[in-house]
């Protein structure tokens, strides 16, 4: 379920399975994500799920810092992103702490008051059922464990600097490109309500921080492939095509085709901003 933060049309970029977006993703995270588990003091030895475990690199990262007494287990709907996320990951650790597995987050299969804990990233705000999700969550963490809904982009991040019209106004354009798939709320309006959403399930002690994510040329090649592949070629070319103004297509193409030799990426000055938010709570006693 992990999502790139959000392929296009078909294109060489689509062609490609949707995992290598999602894997782009992660590794263009891969430091600020480290830190935030760490931050998290996830008890070693405990027992946790990934709902939404995508390519499985945060499920590695979390089996990790749960430490060899620990596991977590990852699931997905489908069988596609399950075994994409074994080919990345199996065997990383020993398979007594990391298991992968077909599951639905709104029906869980395991055994009420079983986990000490339950990671959700870049995934709630796609659940339409939110109340629903939420309420197994609850269930199959034990009492006094911990709900962890991560979000991306709850703040929208800025990749195009010195360019804030033309980048607010493709904004504009991606929240009216999710509001279908949303169910009618745009997925930047379910991740911002994450916090009204858990406070309705019924969990104590939430807990919201945020992280930022700073890149700047030259960039590392996570970064570059992460920001031309996903965002400029993947997320706002036929994707927001119908959703843009001639102009605003030329400008986008002008500053973000690869061919471009005006293409943003290749000043010395560029320099973008990610956050990264986390929201915490406890199962009542």
């Amino acid at each position: 379920m992990s999502h790139p933060g959000h392929a296009s049309h078909p294109s060489s970029t689509e062609a490609e399975p949707f995992t290598r977006s999602l894997e782009r993703m992660n590794r263009f995270q891969e430091p600020e994500a480290r830190a935030l588990i760490a931050d998290l003091e996830l008890p070693g030895g405990s027992r946790g799920l990934d709902v939404g475990c995508g390519v499985g690199l945060y499920t590695l990262w979390l089996a990790e810092a749960v430490g060899p007494e620990g596991r977590v287990v990852g699931i997905e709907p489908t069988a596609e992103r399950i075994e994409a996320a074994r080919g990345l990951v199996g065997g990383r650790v020993d398979s007594g702490r990391l298991e992968l597995r077909q599951g639905d987050g709104t029906a869980l299969d395991m055994a009420t008051g079983s986990l000490d804990w339950l990671w959700c990233g870049d995934v709630l705000h796609h659940i339409v059922e939110t109340g629903t999700a939420l309420s197994e969550f609850r269930r199959v963490v034990r009492a006094g464990g911990r709900i962890i809904i991560k979000e991306s982009q709850v703040l929208s991040a800025m990749f195009l600097p010195g360019h804030p019209e033309l980048e607010r106004r493709i904004q504009l354009a991606e929240i009216e490109r999710t509001r279908e798939e949303g169910g009618g709320r745009s997925f930047l309006e379910r991740r911002q309500t994450t916090l009204a959403s858990l406070r309705a399930a019924g969990v104590d002690g939430i807990g919201v921080r945020t992280y930022l994510i700073e890149r700047r040329a030259p960039l590392a090649a996570a970064d570059r492939d992460y920001i031309q592949k996903t965002v400029f070629d993947r997320n706002w070319a036929e994707r927001l095509r119908a959703l843009l103004t001639r102009e605003d297509r030329a400008e986008r193409s002008d500053l973000c085709d690869p061919e471009s030799p005006r293409n943003i990426l290749r000043s010395a000055d560029y320099y973008c901003l990610y956050p990264i938010t986390v929201f915490t709570a406890r199962v009542s006693e």
